[in-house]
This record gives C-alpha cells, sequence and structure tokens, in this order.
C-alpha cells in the first residue's frame, strides 16, 4: 500500500535572540614541538602532541560555558602531527613536530543581557 498526500514540515519555531538554538563552533589550533627527529622519539612525541589536542578538547566545553554557551557538547575531534627536518642555520626552523588540531562543539547559546 502506498500513501500520497502533502508532507509538514516540522521546524523549530524561532527565537528572536538566538537563545535555544543549536550553533556549532569550531575551533583551530597549531603549534610547535621541538625534537630532534630521532625515530626512537616519534612515538613518544606522537602521543604527547595528541594528547595536548585532546586536553584542549576536554576543555573547550569549560571555555565555551564560561563565555557563550548555556549547553555545550563536544562533536569531534581532529589532530595531526607533522615531523619536521631542521633546515639550513640561516633559516633558523629547528627540528620538531607541527601539530595542528580542529575540536568541534554544538552549543545553546546563553541569553545576551
Amino acid at each position: 500500500m502506498l500513501l500520497a498526500g502533502p508532507v509538514a514540515a516540522q521546524t523549530a519555531p524561532a527565537v528572536a535572540d538566538g537563545q535555544g538554538t543549536p550553533v556549532r563552533v569550531q575551533t583551530t589550533l597549531s603549534f610547535f614541538m621541538s625534537g630532534s627527529g630521532a625515530e626512537d622519539e616519534l612515538p613518544q612525541k606522537l602521543d604527547q602532541a595528541r594528547k595536548i589536542v585532546f586536553q584542549l578538547a576536554a576543555r573547550e566545553c569549560e571555555l565555551l560555558r564560561s563565555t557563550i554557551a548555556k549547553d555545550c557538547k563536544l562533536d569531534s575531534v581532529n589532530s595531526n602531527v607533522r615531523q619536521i627536518e631542521g633546515r639550513q642555520p640561516q633559516l633558523q626552523q629547528p627540528t620538531g613536530y607541527n601539530v595542528s588540531g580542529t575540536i568541534q562543539s554544538t552549543v545553546s547559546l546563553k541569553a545576551q543581557p
């Protein structure tokens, strides 16, 4: 049996000040960790770099609640670690690791004063 007919769209009621409307927040971070670039150091440096990104992600909702958010939910965390070989001394780029990460959250905004 096939039923056909108009379908009513279900929408949330609009709120004038945006309070209660879910808002996605994305935070991108990037930092450098020095290191020798030795193979035996790589696993520890990768773990250390990812741990920093995950620690920052764990605190993200706390920060959002202290500023703009009434409620917060962490949606995703992405981390990327890239080994950098030192270059010629005149460029002054040390050997180490470039670390970047993205933290995505969904928040409900606080009422604005």
